[in-house]
């Protein structure tokens, strides 16, 4: 059974959830929150182990996904939802639609990508999380954090770069190593593109050096009738570093469904 998790809620409506990135918290939402609550009833979980969330007993993406449909039991919500993920978040995104299809209303993937980590990318996620172990959360911000950030937004919005900083180094080491861990061994989404029949938004951050913008189009295009934006001078963590941008573009997807 999958632990409860910690969630922050507002608005009222049909359910728009918001599933933030490795290794930030529901707290990476809070613009989001107060304006879409307008429109819909924003949910902003902590995924297992970050935040205020337990970790699970044995981590995965497929376990995360669970766990996310338990909070939607929890809270009474039957009726599909919007449900939006960014980077780790769209991970469990794709997750959640593979394993109740029925639940999504309307589908966001935002800097995030369908293909498993290359051999590479898999051995790195696995090395750091041995590092946390010895170097405790110092390891995390000499090597993954730097690259959340484009260049455009650790030039002129030094501010963001701090948040980020500051929110990547109160995570809980073994809940970073138990996510590196789980999107390590995270399945191939490629070929559940085609079957994604819902409304979906595909947003890329123009300077993302996580995932580079010709994934996110090739994404996109294999999803039937998606729409994709990219937003310009965004590194990775679209939404904090471009918030008006990416919020007038999530506000027109929510509007329309």
């Amino acid at each position: 059974m999958a632990p409860p998790l910690h969630f922050t809620e507002q608005g009222t409506g049909t359910a728009l959830l918001l599933l933030h990135a490795f290794p930030l918290s529901h707290a990476m939402w809070s613009g989001e929150l107060a304006r879409f609550a307008t429109m819909r009833r924003v949910i902003t979980p902590d995924l297992p182990g970050f935040g205020r969330s337990p970790r699970l007993t044995t981590p995965s993406i497929p376990a995360m996904a669970r766990a996310v449909a338990a909070l939607l039991d929890g809270l009474g919500i039957r009726e599909p939802v919007m449900l939006g993920g960014l980077s780790m978040g769209g991970y469990v995104a794709l997750e959640f639609f593979r394993q109740f299809p029925d639940r999504v209303k309307a589908l966001g993937l935002f800097s995030t990508r369908a293909a498993p980590d290359s051999p590479e990318q898999r051995a790195g996620r696995l090395q750091l999380a041995g590092q946390l172990a010895r170097d405790g959360i110092e390891a995390l911000m000499q090597t993954a954090v730097p690259k959340l950030l484009g260049p455009t937004t650790r030039a002129r919005r030094p501010a963001v770069a701090e948040q980020v900083e500051r929110a990547a180094r109160a995570a809980s080491v073994d809940g970073v190593a138990d996510a590196l861990r789980a999107m390590a061994a995270r399945a191939d989404s490629r070929p559940l593109l085609a079957a994604i029949g819902c409304p979906t938004l595909v947003v890329a951050g123009g300077e993302d050096r996580v995932i580079p913008v010709a994934e996110s189009e090739a994404m996109a295009k294999a999803i039937p009738g998606a729409q994709l934006a990219v937003i310009p001078e965004a590194g990775h963590v679209v939404n904090l570093e471009q918030p008006d941008a990416f919020q007038g573009i999530v506000e027109a997807w929510i509007r329309h469904n």
